[in-house]
């Protein structure tokens, strides 16, 4: 049986794949992030992402919901997804289309290669996250009322020459969804 000694310097080390998933969650006030979604994100083996959710739920630093894990108190202060990467559209949405209902409909949607990452609610709007399947993109649509905007960020500096190209496909992709949620009364 090992020493209380050593149990105790070991768990009091620096956990840097939890604090990569505690900045990740926190990054953005109301946010919810999808297991796979971190997973993929973070590039974490899925035993060991269990565990830090775990963790950080018995420590009443994390709560798994339906949608996936968000942070309980954000002590740090929090910075913006759309601070990062490269803005690909902006756009009026058209008349009818409610952001709420459109955010229902596309949350936890996968397109394609994009796959859902998450989402946060702000005092502007919703943000949705999804990663290319590849994890070389993270992008981000940003839904206010009447008003649709797109970014897409790079996962590493090398990767930049086709971020606008993700960006628009994964508009493309959104676009089809919007005469579903029209308003017709």
């Amino acid at each position: 049986m090992p020493s209380p000694e050593i149990g105790a310097s070991f768990d009091s080390r620096p956990l840097d794949d939890q604090a990569l998933v505690m900045n990740m969650l926190s990054s953005e006030s109301d946010a919810t992030y999808s297991f796979q979604g971190m997973k993929r994100r973070l590039g974490l083996h899925q035993e060991k992402l269990t565990r830090i959710l775990k963790r950080l739920e018995d420590d009443n630093l994390v709560l798994k919901t339906d949608e996936g894990y968000k942070v309980l108190h954000n002590s740090r202060k929090t910075t913006r997804h759309l601070d990062e990467g490269e803005p690909v559209i902006r756009g009026q949405l058209p008349p009818g289309i409610d952001p709420g209902t459109l955010t229902s409909k596309l949350k936890g949607r996968w397109f394609k290669n994009f796959r859902w990452l998450g989402y946060s609610t702000s005092e502007s709007g919703q943000s949705l996250y999804w990663i290319t399947e590849d994890g070389r993109f993270q992008l981000v649509v940003r839904l206010a009322p009447a008003e649709i905007l797109v970014w897409s960020q790079p996962t590493n500096d090398v990767e930049t020459h086709s971020s606008i190209g993700a960006g628009y496909e994964l508009f493309d992709r959104i676009s089809r969804i919007l005469p579903e949620t029209e308003d017709y009364s």
